[in-house]
This record gives C-alpha cells, structure tokens and sequence, in this order.
C-alpha cells in the first residue's frame, strides 16, 4: 500500500495579504534536502505558515515544529536526532545547524558513514580508509553503503560534466550523463540517480552491476529535486510547471522488486488556465529549450521572464509568479538562452561570448519565435540586467523589470560576494559595451541589504532612467525575493505597473 501524504495548508491571508491566488498555495522548500525521514514521520521545511518552516506528517496531518522569525531549512535525521539550518540573518545569507526537538523520535545508531575529508578532496570511509577524488572534481554528495555493505557512491562535478563514482572493495565503476541527484541505495546493486531530461528531472533506478536504468516515475515532465530512504520508505520532493513542490512516499522493498512510485495526480483546476508547454526554439548556436505559459484567454501581450545566473535555468517548475503572470492575461515565455545551466546534453548551451549580447540575441531568437503582441522583458539578478539590453534591441518591448537585478556591470564591483567574483572572473572584459537604457519605463526594485548586488551601486542610476520608471526599496531584504514581505511590498506594485503598460 502507497503511504498517504496529506497535502500542505494553504497559506494564510494574513501571510499573503494582497498577492495573487497562487500564492496562497504552499510548497516544499527548493534547497537540498527539503525533508527528512524521521522514525516519528517526515519532516520538511516548507512555506506553508510564511518564511519556512519545519512541519511533521504524522497521522494524516501536518504539524509546525518551528515557529519565530528565523528559517528553518534542510532537515536532517543523524544519530543525534534532527537537525536543520537555521537562519540567524537571512538577508546575509548566514545560517548555522542547529538540533530541532522532535517528540517520540528516539536516535537510532547508524552504520558507518562517507564523509568528505576537510579538505574536499577525498571521502573518509571507516572501511575502505581514504579515497581520493579526481583533480579538479568537486563531490556534489556522497551516497553511504547500506548497512552490512561498503560500496559508497559519489556524484562528482567538474564544470558542467557529472560522473557517479561507486567504490568497494572490489573496484570502481561509474556512470557519466546529466545526473543531478544520486542516492539513496534500493538495494546492494541499485542506486537512485536523478537524470535531467529537459524540461524535466527524473529518478531512475539504476544497476551499478550492468549498468541498465530503470524509471521510477512515469510522468516525463516533472522535476525531481531530492529523493531520501529511511526506515523502509523512499521519499521524494517534485514540482511540475502546474504543481507546488510535494512530498511523495513509496515503499523501499516494493522499489527494488521493480515497481514505480505512483504521484499524487493533478487536482481539477477551477481558473481555465493551460497547462505549460515546452519547446525548442533553434537559435543561431544552440537549441534555446523555452517554457511558454499562456493565459486563459486572449493574451495581452508578453512578458519575457528570465532566469538569473547567469547559470540559471528555467525547468517545469511551479512558480507562483509566473502563474499569476499567466492568470493577469499575459503569455509567459521562459528561454535558456547561452549561458544556461542545463545540464541535459540535448539542450545544453555553450557560455556565451559577450554577456548581454550573444544571449540577448538568443532572447531576440525566442521573441520572435513566441511573442503575442506588446512585451515586457524581466527577470532576476542577471536576468535584469540582461532583460536592459534585450529592451535596447527589441522595438516591441514596452517595459522593463528588475527584481534585484544590476544596471551596469559596474554596479558588481565592489560586491566581495564570492559567487559574483567568480562570475566576473569568468565574464570580465566580455560585457556589453555601455550604452543608453531603452526608452521605456523600467521597474527596478532591489533589497537595501543585498550581500550581492550593492543597492548603492544599482541607485545611482536612477536619474537615467526613462519617464514612468519606478524605483521599490526593500527595507531588510537581501539577494533576489526570498521574504512573503518582500513579495507584499513588489508584486502588487508590480502588476500595477504593468498593467499601466497597457
């Protein structure tokens, strides 16, 4: 028998306040690990009662376990009970483990474990002693042996190449593709690995023996972010471009006798709007793999939202912005343009060769391709900026958003974040040329504490901005649009903007 997962509380009003219906529904976290399984139940962090918090399943019915303004995330089951990271300063991005008391869970011992080695460049196995990793290779995880076995297994990075590595006492085998999740072990020979397909993620079983794969879903186009095993269960967190991220149980020992896990199936929606489809536009250098979201009806015009990165990448998520997007009368257009993080070697884009000019170009590709009517061009973090210069190219675009996005490469210079530094290693001197911002209302909003964007360096620009722009600060908001109050505060303004757009 499938064991039962309740669905998620909708969210409350008051977390909400003037945001549109999809944001009323609630979803797993989308950082790694979204849940836990405990011997009292599963445990997942989850936006369900605002920030995120943890939740408990147990008798049919999701119960709070954190409460308080912090965020709590990535829960953990370990020999000393449950842990999660929680947030002291969130707009700083600084977090800490932290135990999380759970009630009629008694610690249980486990066997040995895999870990890195300090340095990272090994995994510390009480059996098999130190293993090494490849030059240059980074273990995304590392997957421990069942008990009373010693084969581990590791998923190694390097650049955009992934390799699982599985080691016993016997020898080495691997398996290279798009895997972007691996574990846990169904069996002694069996590990769980997740394959991107584009626009999809799925799990598969696979044989480390004779290295034959096996679906463990059957839906092709949903994304599978973690899959985790305990206490005889498989569990998995998926979305899809119509479905909040969920938690899904199946039983181990029916896995490895070769059945599937069977998803909760789609609830009737009441506001007509379509299911997302994916295509394949060809651009002049790679295939630009596009999620198209259309309205209910007519559509208005387009919105252009793109991802940030700029390494981001646009799969069949569920986003509640996207969808009321989508619910205001605007098909929503969803590229992959150079520069993506897409994995799947079917659509996997090369770098682009000038930021803000090959991939603007890609999204010129897409419009064309996929535009009803008046634009809007916007996106997140890179994707602002980039959605500034497709803006310049494109006369059919009306409007541009940013949501903690940058104006001008400049604007990055005195970041010291690590993860912008590393992109401007990589992309310095490949930028754009300067140039005048299009001659259409730009809609900037930005946190006055962002740790990668400096708000000071993105305000300086304002006075260059065309007539009908508008400027929203987001007092103690950090990168990007993590808060419910930071979402209170821009999308209404937002959708009245847009909507003043014509």
């Amino acid at each position: 028998m499938t064991p039962y997962v309740a669905p998620l509380p909708d969210r409350s009003p008051r977390s909400v306040g003037p945001l549109p219906a999809p944001f009323l529904r609630a979803q797993l976290d989308g950082a790694r690990p979204a849940f836990a399984l405990t011997p009292a139940g599963p445990v997942v962090s989850t936006d369900a009662w605002s920030g995120r918090h943890l939740a408990l399943l147990a008798d049919g019915r999701w119960t709070r376990l954190t409460g308080g303004s912090l965020w709590h995330s990535r829960p953990e089951w370990t020999d000393g009970g449950l842990v999660a990271d929680v947030f002291h300063d969130l707009a700083a991005e600084r977090s800490s483990s932290a135990p999380v008391p759970l009630a009629g869970a008694a610690s249980e011992h486990a066997g040995p474990r895999a870990v890195l080695t300090p340095d990272g460049r090994a995994v510390a196995h009480p059996v098999m002693g130190e293993v090494r990793l490849p030059r240059g290779a980074t273990a995304e995880c590392v997957v421990p042996s069942l008990d009373g076995h010693d084969r581990i297994a590791v998923l190694l990075r390097h650049g955009r190449a992934r390799r699982v590595v599985c080691v016993d006492r016997d020898g080495v085998c691997h398996r290279d593709g798009p895997v972007t999740a691996a574990g846990p072990w169904l069996s002694e020979h069996e590990l769980v690995v997740v394959l991107e397909a584009w626009p999809g993620r799925v799990p598969y079983a696979w044989d480390v023996r004779s290295g034959a794969l096996r679906r463990l879903v059957e839906p092709a186009a949903i994304v599978v972010d973690d899959v985790r095993a305990g206490g005889g269960l498989v569990g998995l967190s998926w979305t899809a471009a119509g479905r909040p991220r969920r938690l899904e149980l199946a039983e181990t020992a029916r896995l490895a006798r070769g059945e599937q896990i069977p998803l909760t199936p789609d609830p009737p929606r009441a506001d007509g709007l379509p299911s997302a489809a994916a295509t394949v536009v060809q651009g002049s250098r790679c295939p630009l793999p596009t999620l198209l979201r259309d309205p209910p009806g007519q559509a208005r015009g387009t919105v252009l939202l793109l991802h940030g990165g700029p390494n981001g990448s646009n799969l069949a998520t569920w986003s509640p912005f996207a969808e009321s997007l989508a619910l205001a009368g605007w098909r929503v257009v969803q590229p992959n343009l150079r520069g993506s993080g897409l994995v799947d070697p079917a659509v996997r884009a090369p770098l682009p060769g000038r930021y803000g000019v090959d991939d603007a170009d890609d999204a010129l590709t897409v419009l064309r391709r996929t535009a009803i009517g008046p634009v809007v061009a916007g996106g997140m973090s890179y994707g602002g900026y980039l959605a500034t210069h497709v803006a310049r190219m494109a006369p059919d675009v009306r409007g541009v958003f940013l949501l903690g996005g940058f104006l001008r490469p400049s604007d990055l210079d005195d970041s010291g974040h690590p993860q912008v530094e590393a992109f401007l290693r990589t992309a310095s001197g490949r930028f754009a040329p300067h140039a005048r911002f299009a001659a259409v209302p730009h809609f900037v909003a930005h946190g006055e504490r962002d740790p990668r964007i400096p708000v000071e360096a993105v305000r300086t620009h304002l006075n260059d901005l065309p007539s009908g722009s508008e400027w929203v600060t987001i007092e103690g908001e950090g990168h990007g649009m993590l808060s419910d109050h930071a979402a209170r505060l821009v999308f209404p303004r937002l959708f009245s903007w847009l909507d003043r757009l014509g």
